[in-house]
């Protein structure tokens, strides 16, 4: 008998949580504050230096272009100006090298300075593409053809120094890819597609905002 009741109140416990469950649920994205990881307003001036770069290309100059992007593109997110410095360093040791920044001609003494590596590279890749046919096509097996593809990589390390005391304040790697079909697709031109990947990413990182996330939401 006692073991006929325990079987009963099993099973209404399995009856109330099969109607307790949930029908169906709902994906929704919501967005999420992002804390910056610096305050830029605390700083009187921002400066942009020449980058370290690690590749040389005969048509352009690296360091000049990456600065001039990042410049502009800064002044436009902050609506302010940005000083530009020619200042060059040795190897990657000297960002570590308090007493050298803060030693710099900088018109505003409590500035932030952007600075770090760069790294450009391209590769042209050939493959075999094929292309299924369909059912009214004829009926002769499709011919495969060679393909070439430009793929072009740009390797960032942003480095945020306080001009203050000339620590590095912020350090982050960033590493975009990019391929085209076009064959006359030229390095100068997809250097500007991958440095706004890099700024898009560390804008959010260093000016915060929001950022999207998926939840779900259960419906009874």
């Amino acid at each position: 008998m006692k073991r006929l009741k325990n079987s009963g109140l099993l099973i209404l416990i399995l009856l109330l949580t099969q109607a307790c469950a949930p029908d169906e649920y709902y994906r929704v994205r919501i967005r999420i504050p992002r804390r910056a990881e610096i305050q830029l307003a605390e700083f009187e001036g921002i400066v942009i230096t020449d980058f370290l770069t690690k590749s040389e290309f005969e048509d352009f100059d690296l360091s000049k272009e990456l600065k001039e992007y990042f410049a502009g593109e800064l002044e436009v997110e902050l609506n302010e100006s940005v000083q530009r410095e020619n200042i060059e360093v040795s190897d990657e040791e000297s960002f570590e090298d308090q007493e050298f920044w803060k030693t710099l001609p900088i018109e505003m003494q409590k500035s932030v300075i952007f600075s770090g590596t760069a790294e450009y590279s391209q590769e042209t890749r050939k493959a075999l593409i094929s292309k299924d046919k369909d059912q009214f096509e004829d009926p002769f097996p499709s011919q495969e053809r060679l393909a070439t593809r430009k793929f072009y990589t740009l390797q960032m390390n942003i480095r945020i120094i306080n001009s203050e005391t000339g620590e590095v304040t912020y350090s982050q790697d960033f590493k975009e890819s990019k391929s085209y079909t076009n064959p006359n697709q030229t390095a100068y031109f997809a250097l500007f597609d991958l440095a706004y990947l890099v700024k898009e990413k560390l804008f959010r990182e260093i000016m915060g905002g929001e950022r999207f996330q998926q939840r779900y939401l259960l419906h009874y």
